[in-house]
């Protein structure tokens, strides 16, 4: 990922945290026509359990996170 080398340090971490954000924002939107189509396919399941699909296609199709811990500097 960017380490925003541009940036003064402690926008550093915002910047990432604005950046992992427009991804999976990009990445939901991508999934949009998988939910419609769930959603016609599957008329009686309840609402609830149709979020809750859906938030596990998002989760699984996210790259998984590579870090252990954030370290601050000075």
């Amino acid at each position: 990922m960017n380490s925003y080398y541009n940036l003064p340090l402690r926008q550093r971490h915002v910047q990432r945290l604005a950046a992992e954000f427009n991804a999976d924002e990009r990445l939901w939107r991508s999934l949009e026509g998988k939910r419609r189509l769930r959603r016609k396919l599957l008329r009686g399941l309840p609402a609830g359990q149709r979020k809750q699909l859906d938030l596990l296609e998002f989760s699984n199709s996210r790259p998984p996170q590579d870090c252990v811990g954030t370290f601050w500097e000075t």
